[in-house]
């Protein structure tokens, strides 16, 4: 969901409605779950005053929930993201929730501010009953919310590379953050050869009694004549250890490299 909520950024940068250097403070009530480096810089300071153009760079790069539940709020919630989708005609895309809502539901809670605090949000886990977590998870597996087609992400992909989706200075900047994503480097970005170049959003959900809810990578291949290749790599309710599945996305990579003429 990270990447395109940065495209719907870029939508309202293009519009004029925002700028990356517009300036935002974010406090504590800001934050969001799992995995946001954003949280130590305002546990250090009280507070963070950072750019727009920072927010998107940390969602998509660090793959920071905080920044992206911000930029969710300054676009206008979740429903404007969805709009900035159906208006480009992407159907197959749903964006339902905030990182903080979908990641608390799936754990069979409902988002309370007393989580921005680390430690009351596992001691609220560690107090729902396993059969009640076991069920929000298989529920997760199921909802229609949050989700998107492997074929639409590719095309939303596409569509970003060939520059029909943004303008070709929020295009380019797009793709020069998706460039400097670090998170899961063993999956696509192991899978592409030298004199290719990929930029690229991961994505990984909870493992419960042994089944890994999705393992996904999802990024733009750059061949040595400067075409593009959009790839959209979803493992879903897989058995498989982490190593395992990053070697499968980094196979599917490896795959479209060595095919293309």
């Amino acid at each position: 969901m990270k990447v395109v909520v940065a495209a719907a950024v870029m939508q309202a940068v293009d519009d004029r409605r925002i700028a990356l250097g517009d300036r935002l403070t974010i406090r504590r009530g800001d934050l969001s779950v799992n995995i946001q480096p954003i949280a130590d810089i305002v546990a250090e300071r009280g507070s963070f005053e950072t750019s727009i153009g920072d927010l998107v760079s940390r969602a998509v790069v660090e793959s920071d929930s905080a920044a992206t539940d911000v930029l969710i709020s300054h676009l206008g919630g979740t429903k404007a993201v969805q709009a900035f989708l159906d208006e480009a005609g992407l159907q197959g895309i749903r964006i339902d929730r905030t990182e903080r809502e979908l990641q608390t539901e799936t754990d069979g809670l409902t988002w309370t501010p007393e989580f921005v605090f680390p430690e009351r949000l596992e001691q609220a886990r560690k107090e729902v009953a396993d059969a009640r977590r076991q069920a929000a998870f298989e529920a997760y597996l199921k909802d229609p919310r949050d989700t998107a087609t492997p074929i639409e992400m590719v095309g939303f992909l596409h569509r970003l590379a060939t520059g029909q989706l943004l303008s070709a200075s929020s295009t380019a900047h797009l793709l020069e953050v998706m460039n400097r994503t670090v998170t899961f480097p063993e999956r696509l970005r192991a899978g592409v050869p030298s004199g290719w170049t990929i930029g690229h959003k991961t994505g990984t959900s909870q493992t419960r009694n042994g089944i890994n809810g999705v393992t996904n990578d999802v990024g733009i291949l750059t061949a040595p004549d400067g075409t593009h290749v959009a790839v959209a790599a979803f493992v879903a309710e897989s058995r498989a250890g982490k190593d395992e599945r990053a070697a499968t996305i980094a196979a599917a990579a490896r795959a479209i490299t060595a095919a293309y003429k």
